[in-house]
C-alpha cells in the first residue's frame, strides 16, 4: 500500500516538473526581447594631460572613442564639450553605437580643463545614460614662466571728456605665453597716489585668454593729468604669486578728436570634428 502511494507521488512530481520545463521553454523565445534601456560601455580619449599651451595653441587634438549597448532608433546619442559651464553639442546629428572622433581641442572659456559628454537620450529628450571625459592639465613637467610677450594699446591716446565722463574705452592687444592652469591675466589702471583699480569690464567668466584683443574702461587720474597708466599682470590666483607684468602709458587728448582705430573682434576658431566611423 505504501509502495503504491509512493509510486504515485513521484509520477506526480515528475508530470509536474515536465510541465513547468514545458511551460519556460514556450516562454523562452519572448525573453530574447531587449526591453531594457541602451547604455554606454565606455567613452574614452587617446591623450591623457593636456598643457595649457597646447590647448590655446588651437593645434592639439584628441580622438574620442565609444562603445554602447541597446541603442535602437528610439533613442539618440550624442556628443558634446563643456564651454563656460554648459554643455556646447559638437555634432547636429546622432552618433553611430560604436565609434570615434578626432576633433580639435577647445578651451572651456573657463578655469576647467577640456571635458567632454557622450550621452544616450530617448525621443522625449530624456537622459538615459552618460560618461563623461576630462582631460587634465599636465602638472608633471616642471611649468616655464609665464612671460608677457606683448601688451599694446590700439590708440594714440584717450579723450580728456570722455575720461571725466567715464566713457572712456581702450582697445588693447596683448600675448603671454608660459601659462600655468591657476593664472589669469588682470588689466589694471595705476593712479597718481598709487593705487591699482581695475577697468575690465563685466564679462560672462573670470578667465582671459593668453592672447586676445579687448576693451579697457580707465578713469581720469585728475583734472590736471596728462597721462593714463594701463597695467598688465599675469597672477596666480591660488596662491597670489605675480609671475609678470607691463605697463603702458597713453596721453590724454584735450580738444582734439582722437583717429578711430579699428580692432578685430576675437572669435574661437571652430570646432572640428571627424565624421564618427564605426569601430572594426
Amino acid at each position: 500500500m505504501f509502495s503504491k502511494w509512493l509510486l504515485r507521488s513521484v509520477l506526480l512530481l515528475v508530470l509536474i516538473v515536465s510541465v513547468g520545463i514545458g511551460g519556460l521553454a514556450l516562454a523562452a523565445p519572448n525573453l530574447q526581447t531587449d526591453a531594457l534601456p541602451p547604455a554606454i560601455l565606455s567613452f574614452t580619449s587617446d591623450a591623457r594631460t593636456i598643457t595649457v599651451e597646447a590647448l590655446e595653441s588651437g593645434a592639439a587634438q584628441i580622438v574620442l572613442s565609444w562603445h554602447t549597448v541597446g541603442l535602437t532608433d528610439d533613442f539618440s546619442l550624442r556628443l558634446f564639450a563643456l564651454v563656460l559651464s554648459d554643455w556646447t553639442p559638437l555634432v547636429d546629428q546622432d552618433l553611430p553605437p560604436v565609434g570615434s572622433a578626432r576633433l580639435v581641442v577647445q578651451p572651456s572659456l573657463d578655469f576647467s580643463p577640456p571635458t567632454y559628454r557622450l550621452a544616450i537620450f530617448d525621443r522625449q529628450g530624456r537622459l538615459i545614460s552618460q560618461q563623461i571625459v576630462t582631460l587634465p592639465f599636465d602638472t608633471s613637467a616642471p611649468a616655464p614662466t609665464p612671460q608677457i610677450i606683448s601688451f599694446e594699446a590700439a590708440a594714440d591716446g584717450v579723450d580728456f571728456v570722455e575720461l571725466g565722463q567715464n566713457r572712456a574705452r581702450v582697445p588693447v592687444v596683448w600675448r603671454v605665453r608660459g601659462r600655468v592652469p591657476t593664472s589669469n591675466l588682470i588689466f589694471e589702471q595705476l593712479l597718481p597716489d598709487g593705487r591699482a583699480i581695475s577697468v575690465e569690464l563685466p564679462r560672462l567668466s573670470r578667465w582671459i585668454a593668453s592672447s586676445g584683443e579687448g576693451v579697457v574702461a580707465p578713469i581720469l587720474p585728475s583734472n590736471d593729468a596728462q597721462e593714463i597708466r594701463l597695467r598688465l599682470r599675469v597672477v596666480d590666483l591660488a596662491n597670489g604669486t605675480v609671475y609678470a607684468e607691463q605697463l603702458i602709458s597713453l596721453p590724454i587728448i584735450r580738444g582734439a578728436p582722437l583717429p578711430t582705430v579699428a580692432v578685430p573682434v576675437a572669435t574661437l576658431p571652430p570646432v572640428v570634428l571627424a565624421s564618427p566611423t564605426p569601430a572594426s
